[in-house]
């Protein structure tokens, strides 16, 4: 259906406008302390918006303010800067990247929490039954002898009572046993159905694209930030036919569906409590947004921001951004080469989240109208208990007040990580431009140096005699073919009016500084070349030996993808299972949970595990022992995995390889053992040999018969020899001819009668050296 302007009541707009200002009457104190308490937090945070300036000064190559000036006050200087720090960045940033958001893999997982507990209760109870089952097997054998040495029954009834008790126990242990299982598939079932119900969530919001972004914040000023899941309510745009206007007639349908969102907050504009070290011991925090007159209408339509309070917002003008709060930001633009002539107008929205006190509470109560709630919530209060709020508010004015916190558990919505953390704010990690400042300072000291010497020993210095020589045209500047004219009287013969001298080149010297610096670069990022990509100076030849190497490379990866996953992946995961718990509709996906990181036990070690798996599915699985307890199908997708391959381009399903292993073992199942089918092939490599041996005999016989026949023509033809001594001389041939073939029968009658009695008794059958070869046994 078409949207529809609902009819609005002028009786409850009024009503809802004066609990609105009762609301602003009772929050008119607590605003003004959150803004004053938002101020005095971006004053005290100077110090480090100074040193991320710093950092991203050098991450762009430009010198800090101070050095800059001192460069351009002696124009002959050098002014060089070899910009090493933005490429360590963008390394240490592209392989976190990569190893925490592969495309074939994900670096967390959610397990059913009874598991572990199920497994062992499980398999304890398994292990009781075998024990009663063998207990019950002992008392009806010691019953059966009992009747064998004829026992009265009275005698054999309290071992059959044992052995009936000890059956129906095992019964008993093996529903438990059973049942655990049960319990087991049904959890792990569950899990799975939510790890993908929040995979699916993570994707929609692009959170490995906004978590690379954490990363890079991270890596350049120390500390990045992500905040989720909060819901959002997206427009899901379609268009759809309008049953009242025809069939070709369609609309634009924007229905809502909530879902979680996650995004990166930008450094400058998140204060957590000063005085926390962590997220987890951090009371309350400000978020700041910079809002133009677009971006606020739409931030109030998908909030719900109080619309007159906007109204009157939009109808003044923005505050502009002057002073030393907001000079971040000018220099911000300088340093990307934009021209700022004048301060931004930006409307500053701050989101705070954090709990009330029991009086702040009862006093909202009271502003409302609520009074008998405010007394009631006073006098039974638990000091225990928060009760966390989201307030929004601009230039003083509350924009909305959230009393239900999206989350039931009170966690923060807010993920901190830190490249190298800092131990006396959250927000005092460092980064790779601050870890290596020295350094690189002594880099650029190092080749200005050389720089300077270069320039000073490209050319000789040139000392000359005045009262000796001057110049035709009166310039002492010295140029090609220039003509000098001599003055005065030469006193001394030796004396010359010109003399050079030449600045020595310490090149070399100067290079085994810019050496170390480059040294020392790699030693205090933690990023060698071979990380990057290179061998470097030390070259091995083997896979091995550049296995090794890697792997050292990795040791301080794996530090600070630790704690990416302590102080990341781990909150952020499971409060996406906080709020699918609570706010999901899908029955299927709920149970108790736990979430783990995978960053550091999978990831990052896919190099190492790739070539490990690869021994392992080429020696293990044919192994007689230990190839069939090797889960193969797993084996060969975790070894595609750990070499950055898709399984799915390549593997079949794990249903499809189930049915081939079967066809296969079937087809083997029909087939006899190995020595029976060779000694079978043996035989029938005897038969063909045989048969093929009796077709060349009889071949050669009848080829004999006709050179006979043609030698006998030829002598009568020749010699006239009478034909009855040829048909004599044919006689003759013929019974030697017959008595051949009588002792070939009788030679392949013997060969035959071998061979069977050879088959039978399973020995591989040899020839007699004879017209035949097919079967006597040695």
């Amino acid at each position: 259906m078409k949207a529809v302007v609902p009819f609005r009541d002028p009786e409850q707009v009024a009503r809802r406008q004066e609990a609105w200002e009762q609301l602003k009457a009772a929050t008119a104190s607590l605003i003004q302390e959150l803004e004053s308490e938002a101020t005095g937090r971006v004053s005290r945070r100077l110090n480090i918006e100074q040193r991320w300036l710093r950092d991203l000064r050098q991450y762009h190559g430009l010198y800090e303010k101070e050095i800059e000036a001192i460069l351009n006050s002696d124009e002959e200087r050098s002014k060089i800067f070899i910009n090493i720090t933005r490429p360590k960045t963008t390394s240490w940033e592209a392989r976190l990247g990569d190893m925490l958001f592969p495309n074939d893999d994900k670096n967390w997982g959610i397990a059913p929490t009874p598991v572990p507990e199920l497994v062992e209760s499980a398999r304890q109870a398994a292990k009781e039954a075998e024990e009663m089952d063998a207990q019950a097997q002992q008392l009806v054998d010691q019953n059966n002898q009992m009747v064998d040495d004829g026992a009265p029954d009275e005698q054999r009834l309290p071992v059959l009572q044992q052995a009936h008790r000890a059956g129906s126990m095992a019964a008993l242990l093996r529903q438990k046993d059973t049942e655990a299982r049960k319990i087991m598939e049904e959890a792990k079932r569950r899990s799975e159905a939510m790890a993908r119900e929040i995979d699916d969530q993570l994707t929609e919001s692009r959170y490995p694209a906004r978590s690379r972004d954490v990363i890079q914040d991270a890596v350049k000023l120390g500390s990045g930030i992500l905040k989720g899941p909060f819901t959002a309510s997206k427009p899901r745009q379609k268009w759809v036919r309008d049953p009242d206007a025809g069939d070709n007639v369609f609309y634009l349908d924007q229905s809502r569906d909530p879902k979680p969102e996650f995004r990166r907050v930008n450094p400058w504009a998140f204060f957590p409590d000063d005085n926390a070290t962590s997220m987890e011991d951090c009371e309350d925090t400000f978020e700041r947004h910079l809002l133009n007159k677009r971006q606020l209408r739409k931030m109030a339509k998908m909030l719900g921001f109080h619309a007159l309070t906007v109204k009157e917002l939009l109808e003044d003008a923005p505050m502009p951004m002057a002073g030393g709060d907001m000079m971040w930001l000018m220099e911000l633009r300088q340093l990307e080469g934009e021209q700022t002539n004048g301060f931004m107008h930006r409307y500053i929205v701050w989101e705070w989240h954090g709990s009330l006190e029991c009086k702040q509470v009862a006093t909202l109560m009271r502003g409302l109208g609520r009074f008998d709630e405010a007394l009631d919530y006073e006098e039974n209060h638990d000091p225990l208990e928060e009760r966390m709020v989201i307030i929004y508010f601009s230039q003083g004015k509350l924009l909305k007040i959230s009393e239900d916190f999206p989350l039931d558990s009170g966690e923060s919505l807010y993920s901190v990580f830190s490249f190298e953390k800092g131990e006396a704010s959250v927000l005092g990690g460092v980064g790779v431009p601050w870890l290596m400042r020295h350094e690189q300072a002594m880099l650029n000291s190092a080749v200005r140096m050389m720089m300077d010497n270069g320039a000073l020993s490209i050319g000789p210095q040139i000392v000359i005699d005045k009262t000796q020589v001057e110049p035709e045209n009166g310039s002492w500047k010295l140029t090609p073919r220039k003509v000098w004219k001599k003055k005065g009287q030469e006193v001394n013969a030796n004396s010359e009016p010109f003399k050079t001298y030449n600045i020595p080149m310490n090149q070399a010297q100067i290079a085994g500084i810019i050496d170390l610096a480059v040294k020392f670069i790699d030693e205090v990022v933690s990023m060698p070349t071979i990380a990057e990509g290179e061998q470097g100076a030390h070259v091995t030849q083997t896979m091995g030996g550049m296995s090794m190497l890697f792997n050292s490379a990795n040791v301080v990866f794996r530090r600070v993808v630790k704690n990416w996953d302590d102080d990341l992946t781990t909150p952020t995961i499971r409060r996406a299972y906080h709020w699918n718990m609570q706010f999901n509709d899908k029955p299927e996906i709920k149970g108790d949970m736990q979430t783990e990181a995978r960053g550091t036990s999978v990831l990052l070690v896919r190099e190492v595990q790739s070539q490990q798996l690869m021994v392992i599915a080429m020696n293990w699985s044919t192994h007689p022992v230990i190839g069939p307890a090797l889960k193969v199908y797993e084996t060969m997708r975790m070894t595609l995995q750990a070499l950055a391959i898709n399984p799915d381009d390549i593997l079949k399903s794990p249903e499809e390889f189930e049915a081939a292993v079967k066809k296969i073992a079937e087809a083997e199942a029909g087939q006899q053992s190995p020595d029976i089918i060779r000694a079978q092939a043996t035989v029938e490599a005897a038969k063909i040999s045989a048969a093929s041996h009796t077709e060349q005999v009889t071949a050669q016989r009848e080829i004999a018969k006709l050179n006979q026949q043609t030698e006998i023509l030829k002598l009568i033809q020749k010699e006239g020899v009478d034909i009855a001594k040829v048909q004599a001389l044919l006689e003759g041939k013929k019974i030697d001819t017959d008595s051949k073939e009588r002792m070939f029968a009788a030679e392949a009658a013997m060969e035959r009668e071998n061979r069977d009695h050879a088959e039978a008794i399973g020995a591989e059958p040899t020839g007699s050296g004879g017209f035949l070869s097919a079967g006597t046994v040695n």
